[in-house]
């Protein structure tokens, strides 16, 4: 159970990223989205994943790399459609 409740919690901080994505695919805008959150939050998620490592915690270890690769997809389309 406690497990199942670390993967709940990531999976819904991973899915909080998504709309943002689908949004940016669509519109092929991103001149409002900060670079400087979403590289805080890589870093954050980076941190996240050694800490997890070294506790080995699964879930922790699982969804933060998950999370890490949609917000590096979102960094990517941000880089991809600014236009300043």
């Amino acid at each position: 159970m406690v497990e199942f409740i670390g993967y709940l919690a990531g999976f819904i901080a991973m899915w909080t990223f998504l709309p943002q994505v689908a949004r940016t695919l669509k519109t092929r805008k991103s001149d409002d989205i900060s670079l400087w959150m979403l590289a805080l939050t890589l870093i954050s998620n980076i941190l996240y994943e050694i800490y997890a490592i070294y506790l080995g915690l699964i879930p922790v270890i699982v969804m933060m790399g998950l999370m890490s690769l949609v917000v590096l997809v979102q960094i990517f389309l941000t880089l991809k459609y600014r236009t300043h």
